[in-house]
């Protein structure tokens, strides 16, 4: 009887089938079939990593005082790259921000010198990394994907359908269903690479690891919205700092930690090797959302020493490349990368100060909301809504609720956390508003106490927060208002009042405010 040893796998070694190039091909074939269905007569989309939430400017800081063996490829030296960094959901079809999904961050490097891996675009001056929220991927290697991409990318449902009642599926789809995660605001969640890239020498492989920063105060507006992730984000970056850190994990044993499987994790030590940061700025135009979703990401966008490795990656050259052409064909748009300029960072004039925010309750508490869209910019209706001169313009009469008379200054000016001011109806009744927290242009929020009409039997403190975000270069003020209650009869009061009359009375008051700025505006 003989035995046919097993040789070990090499370390950065890759194992290429003969019939990816088939596959490939096939991909193409499919992908470019479901996109023409999908956009037909309109702007083409990406495939996948469709829904982005916003597009935004970065610095890519390589650690200073590297160890020789880390000083490879853009780590080579301690400097400073601008990037672009695209944020968005891997869904085909965009939906909403609450379902599960994959979440993908593309970091694009700019001004990095030297030849790049692809042959017509050696010249440009871009690196690219992409990650995504999942350590591990859902499929053992393309042929085992092809199978579900060929279900998914079908015109009839059918095919989907019977590819998830085979039992054969079961594990992939399981996967698949884990890599899937629900998130609050794209700053505050961890990214990986996935699939191994070279690093340096051909016999050195790892994988990329991004980490979010424990400092970055992250701001959540909601998580109902629609687009609540894009959201969340602009209200983060309008005054604070997003930090990630960047790590390798080297392939410390080419059996255990294979190149061509990537839904095997890693188990080396992460090093760092720079810092990604995100200054404050606005990036929520149209014209910036546009130039996010028109902008090509490719992990061959690459230096040598940057290689991507696994059969994932070598498809993905392919596949990546045509579909980008196909679908700045379609859209009948160049296919060019950014450049790097001089005063490419935005500039933070006025850092605000490190602060906690008081946290306003969510239990125990009776909610209501309402909104509107004000065609100007958000500093003009942040300006407008939070001047104490303006209030009895917009706080008018509503049913029972009388009009704003004037409002007094206790503690100002009324623009920063602890201000008060008293706010006096014509009725005779008034109340005490102190800040909570106010941040320029973004939102600000106040605690609401000494009521002097009939909610003084019913609570003892209420609170509200009026948020603005920008909306199809329009602006979205977000009026939400929260009462305690003193027992469960006031409870049920005011259950009541605010449904049939405040909810009533905060609808009126956008409308007039609306009414009021964009006559303003002409």
């Amino acid at each position: 009887m003989s035995y046919q040893s097993v040789q070990p796998k090499l370390p950065g070694h890759e194992y290429v089938t003969a019939d990816e190039d088939a596959i490939g091909s096939q991909m193409i074939n499919e992908l470019e079939e479901q996109v023409s269905r999908l956009y037909k007569d309109k702007k083409m989309l990406r495939q996948i990593h469709t829904k982005m939430h916003g597009c935004v400017k970065a610095e890519f800081i390589i650690e200073p005082n590297l160890p020789h063996n880390l000083k490879v490829g853009v780590f080579k030296e301690a400097k400073h790259f601008n990037a672009w960094v695209r944020f968005s959901n891997a869904n085909t079809q965009p939906q909403h921000d609450k379902k599960k999904d994959v979440r993908g961050i593309a970091i694009k490097l700019l001004d990095v010198p030297g030849e790049k891996i692809l042959n017509d675009e050696h010249l440009q001056k871009t690196q690219d990394f992409l990650l995504m929220s999942s350590e591990t991927f859902f499929s053992r290697n393309v042929k085992e994907f092809s199978k579900l991409l060929q279900a998914a990318t079908a015109k009839s449902k059918l095919k989907i359908l019977f590819y998830a009642l085979n039992p054969l599926h079961l594990p992939i789809l399981k996967r698949f269903g884990k890599t899937k995660v629900s998130c609050s605001n794209p700053l505050s969640i961890p990214y990986w690479s996935t699939q191994p890239y070279q690093f340096g020498n051909t016999s050195t492989a790892v994988k990329y690891f991004l980490k979010p920063s424990a400092e970055t105060r992250i701001v959540i507006e909601n998580r109902t919205d629609y687009d609540y992730l894009r959201i969340n984000l602009a209200q983060t970056l309008n005054d604070h700092t997003a930090e990630f850190y960047f790590y390798i994990q080297f392939q410390t044993d080419a059996d255990t930690m294979p190149i061509e499987d990537p839904t095997v994790p890693w188990v080396s030590q992460y090093i760092k090797l720079a810092t990604l940061r995100i200054p404050p700025q606005a990036f929520d135009s149209k014209k910036q959302m546009e130039f996010g979703d028109n902008l090509s990401f490719n992990s061959w966008h690459s230096l040598p020493e940057h290689r991507p490795l696994g059969n994932f990656n070598r498809i993905r050259k392919k596949v990546y490349e045509t579909m980008s052409k196909f679908r700045h064909k379609a859209n009948d748009l160049p296919i060019q990368e950014p450049s790097d300029t001089d005063n490419f960072l935005p500039t933070v004039k006025h850092p605000p100060p490190v602060t906690i925010d008081i946290p306003i309750p969510t239990i125990h508490v009776l909610k209501d909301t309402a909104e509107v869209i004000v065609n100007c910019d958000k500093e003009t209706a942040f300006k407008f809504i939070s001047s104490s001169d303006e209030l009895p313009d917009w706080l008018k009469k509503s049913g029972p609720i009388s009009r704003v008379k004037n409002v007094e200054i206790i503690k100002g000016p009324y623009n920063f956390a602890g201000a008060q001011r008293k706010v006096i109806f014509e009725n005779g009744d008034s109340l005490l508003e102190e800040l909570l927290s106010y941040n320029k242009y973004a939102n600000y929020s106040y605690r609401i106490t000494k009521f002097h009409d009939f909610v003084k039997h019913l609570s003892n403190v209420a609170y509200s927060e009026i948020w603005f975000d920008t909306v199809d270069d329009k602006t979205r003020i977000r009026w939400l208002y929260s009462f305690t209650y003193k027992n469960f009869f006031a409870s049920l009061v005011l259950h009541l009042f605010l449904t049939f009359v405040y909810k009533k009375w905060m609808k009126q008051s956008l409308k007039n405010a609306k009414e009021a700025i964009e006559d303003g505006a002409d």
